[in-house]
């Protein structure tokens, strides 16, 4: 059996961002084939790559165009597809927060130590309440590397 004894780094820095400011709600937790993202609203968050992708945080920001929209509570889902289905992988609770002039607006982050997506793999995300540009909008960023 073959054994890797040099570690593999990402080549180059990663990093995309995704707008939940029309989003529709999504009511499954389920795996879901290709052809049925849409329908469910489950939207394309990170594509394929052509070596692969390491993700080290995704950030999930209150992004409304009212500077005084308040969040409101929801889920936005994390989804690994493999090319063939998509699987619910992770959640980040979003919670009411007013923001103003002077005080910020939701954001949240989470790190992660083994989120790997091989070449043919990509990232979905969904939200479970609607959102409107100038209210409940939300974007969500992925930092990384490419490999």
């Amino acid at each position: 059996m073959s054994t890797n004894t040099h570690p593999i780094f990402p080549a180059t820095p990663y990093a995309i961002t995704a707008n939940l400011s029309a989003a529709t709600a999504c009511t499954t937790r389920g795996p879901t084939a290709t052809a049925g993202l849409a329908a469910a609203n489950i939207l394309a968050f990170v594509p394929v790559s052509t070596s692969g992708l390491r993700i080290d945080r995704i950030t999930v920001q209150a992004s409304s165009t009212a500077i005084t929209a308040p969040t409101a509570p929801k889920l936005v889902g994390l989804w690994r597809h493999e090319g063939t289905k998509a699987y619910l992988i992770d959640e980040f609770q979003v919670t009411l927060v007013t923001p103003s002039t002077t005080v910020p607006c939701f954001t949240l982050s989470k790190t992660y130590t083994t989120l790997i997506l091989p070449a043919a793999f990509s990232l979905y995300m969904s939200t479970t309440v609607t959102t409107t540009a100038n209210t409940t909008a939300l974007t969500v960023s992925a930092f990384g590397g490419a490999y």
